[in-house]
Formats: structure tokens, sequence, C-alpha cells
């Protein structure tokens, strides 16, 4: 799916980077997963912790190094870990970048991971984590 707004095109599996680059709020890189509504979208989230057990390492095949026109991603791959949870992410973050994509099999390894869950607030992901832990 390609969402289209007045500052940008976001397609499934672009990789975004935020403007806002706060802890709460667009921190870490962002995988586009889909439309949600005027004021937000579902993404998953890129680290390189593997703390939860929600992180899932990933491989270096999920990543193009390079757009069409030849030229290198910002992001490239480098002990990248996928969040395993669709969250729900601001458009107020941005304006966001694109600074990488994933390949097929890279879309194909995320929506697998992701399909079976319902969108969450990050705030509300970390609480759930947390009871797990205690």
């Amino acid at each position: 799916m390609t969402i289209q707004n007045k500052k940008q095109t976001k397609t499934l599996g672009d990789i975004l980077k935020g403007k806002n680059r706060d802890r709460d709020a667009a921190f870490h890189f962002i995988v586009f997963l889909d439309d949600n509504d005027k004021t937000s979208f579902v993404g998953t989230m890129l680290t390189r912790c593997n703390k939860y057990k929600d992180n899932i390492l990933m491989s270096e095949n999920h990543f193009n190094k390079t757009d069409t026109a030849g030229n290198s991603f910002e992001f490239q791959f480098k002990n990248t870990h996928l969040v395993k949870r669709r969250l729900i992410k601001l458009e107020g973050w941005g304006p966001f970048e694109k600074i990488g994509e994933l390949t097929t099999e890279g879309i194909k390894f995320v929506k697998s991971a992701t399909d079976l869950t319902e969108p969450v607030i990050w705030d509300d992901y970390l609480r759930e984590q947390r009871m797990y832990e205690n």
C-alpha cells in the first residue's frame, strides 16, 4: 500500500527517520506498514537491542543497499532487530525521511512477524513488556 499526503509518500517496507528523534517519538527507525488515520500510521521499529522477547534478528538480505538509481541508502543492516509488533506512529513526529527500504523477502519477513498483532501505542507496548519482565 502506498500512502500520499501533502508532505510525502510512504510505501510498505520504507525505512523512515522522523524529524522528532525524542525517546517518546521517532527515536528508532520505523518500517512503514500501513495507513491508520490522518494523524498516524502503522509501522514497526528497528533496533540493535535484543533485550525484549519481541526483538528478533533480521538478515542482511532483508534490506536493499541502494535505491533504484544506485545511490546507497543511509540505513544499512548492522545487527538489526525487528520489534515484532505493529505500532501506531504519529505523523507529528515528522516530517519523515526515507533512509532505506526492505527487500521483497524483508517485507515478507516483517509481515509474517507482525500481521497477527493489533497496532498499539508505544507506551502501552512498553507497559506490556515490563509486566512480562516481573
